[in-house]
């Protein structure tokens, strides 16, 4: 019994980060892309000021 409640459970987890993979993860890679462009314009931004 406790096998069976232990797997259903897993089970579970493994559906509900599937669904939320599936529904969350077009907006989250906008985000990182956002995230990586700001990092790399800062970036640029602060070499040009070195030189």
């Amino acid at each position: 019994m406790k096998e069976t409640l232990k797997s259903m459970m897993l089970i579970g987890i493994g559906i509900g980060a599937t669904l939320a993979y599936q529904k969350y993860s077009k907006p989250m890679m906008q985000e990182m892309e956002k995230f990586a462009n700001k990092t790399m314009k800062k970036m640029n931004k602060e070499l040009e000021e070195m030189m």
